[in-house]
């Protein structure tokens, strides 16, 4: 049996291993959160109150429930759940292009082609999803309110620190993934000297 002080540390074991199972894992996870993309608006449309119990009844600051006068009709949650499909389909995107790039992490191709090209998409990505957020916000707020009577309609918009937020992470992201692109190519002429 190994003691406490013999086992080996995170911090002990190779890069490889530790790039390896961080790629499982994360790999894991975006294939989880892609599963939950795809079921999100047949949620929407098909079993409202279950979105609402776990908490998205307040979508972007929006009492999704108290801007419609009629509550969540058939045809209230039909335009939710179609609203909902831009933001998923980005969403989607993202988790394939984690799900490709920590594919080659585990391959051990770090600095490939593909890799570098996966973090740019996924940059990309991220930083369409911080522009789409707070505007599919505001669809939200127009097909939940769409139905009541005409001076009852809202279109309601928020930003919030949180999309702030999403966007500064985006641009990071953009820009390792142009720092590393640039490292890669300056590692490849420096190769062709030798």
């Amino acid at each position: 049996m190994i003691s406490p002080s013999t086992a080996p540390r995170a911090s002990a074991l190779p890069l490889t291993v530790r790039l390896r199972r961080l790629s499982r894992w994360i790999r894991g996870l975006s294939l989880v959160a892609g599963l939950l993309l795809l079921a999100t608006p047949l949620m929407v449309l098909l079993i409202p109150e279950t979105l609402m119990d776990a908490g998205f009844q307040q979508i972007g600051g929006l009492d999704m429930v108290g801007l419609s006068q009629d509550g969540l009709t058939l045809a209230v949650r039909t335009r939710l759940a179609l609203v909902t499909l831009w933001p998923v389909g980005i969403g989607l995107g993202l988790m394939w292009q984690l799900w490709s790039l920590f594919g080659e992490y585990l391959k051990g191709n770090v600095f490939g082609q593909r890799a570098l090209t996966c973090l740019h998409r996924f940059s990309a990505l991220l930083l369409a999803l911080s522009i789409t957020i707070p505007l599919s916000h505001v669809l939200l707020s127009v097909a939940v309110s769409w139905d009541n009577p005409p001076g009852q309609r809202q279109l309601i918009v928020s930003i919030s620190s949180n999309d702030y937020a999403l966007v500064l992470g985006a641009l990071v992201f953009l820009a390792i993934a142009r720092v590393m692109g640039e490292a890669a190519r300056v590692a490849e002429e420096n190769e062709g000297f030798v």
